[in-house]
């Protein structure tokens, strides 16, 4: 749970509500640095000792609640997703990045979050390059391996026969930004999260 300096508790919900604004603060001044990026770990320290609100958890177990309340913020203020400037250890965006729908696979996560981040750079008044800087993926994905045809015992090659059937494909989760927390949470009447009703 997190805690104040003094040794007091505060609830997780508290602590994001603090958290969140001191994160962003930080994401911007991330995005006036044309080509910067902050990791999990270093945007939890900076906000932890700005605010003087700490906790013992690693940040994958709770950083996603604050980068989701500076998503829905930007969202609301006609910005660019500042989250994008945010990574993993391994330079990569995390699953939940509010920048695309749910169920997006990670090679498009990554082009789109590559797109937000110049955006951001742009906007918020970072110095860039002649020609207008570009969109950089920070990790790139391996390419998606080729199924090589397996040898027959004759010493052939045998190719499979492609399914006819195709599976029937998932639907995408909805979700919509509950404006009370602004939390991305599943549609329904009301938040999962804090329990006002969500718009319609």
């Amino acid at each position: 749970m997190p805690e104040l300096a003094n040794g007091q508790y505060v609830s997780q919900a508290d602590a994001v509500r603090q958290w969140w604004p001191a994160a962003r603060e930080v994401l911007v001044e991330t995005a006036r640095d044309y080509g910067a990026w902050i990791t999990h770990d270093g945007l939890s320290e900076r906000i932890q000792a700005s605010t003087g609100i700490t906790t013992r958890h690693p940040a994958e177990e709770w950083i996603d609640r604050v980068l989701g309340r500076v998503g829905a913020d930007a969202q609301q203020r006609g910005e660019p997703q500042l989250t994008s400037l945010c990574v993993t250890a391994e330079r990569r965006i995390g699953s939940d990045y509010p920048g695309v729908p749910a169920g997006t696979d990670e090679r498009t996560r990554e082009r789109v979050a590559a797109e937000d981040r110049l955006a951001c750079y742009r906007h918020f008044g970072a110095t860039i390059p002649a020609d207008g800087g570009s969109p950089v993926v920070l990790a790139p994905l391996p390419e998606r391996a080729q199924r090589q045809p397996r040898r027959t015992a004759t010493g052939s090659t045998a190719h499979s026969r492609p399914s006819t059937a195709s599976a029937a494909p998932t639907p995408a989760l909805k979700e919509t930004t509950c404006l009370n927390c602004f939390m991305v949470v599943p549609v329904a009447a009301t938040c999962r999260d804090c329990g006002e009703p969500l718009p319609g």
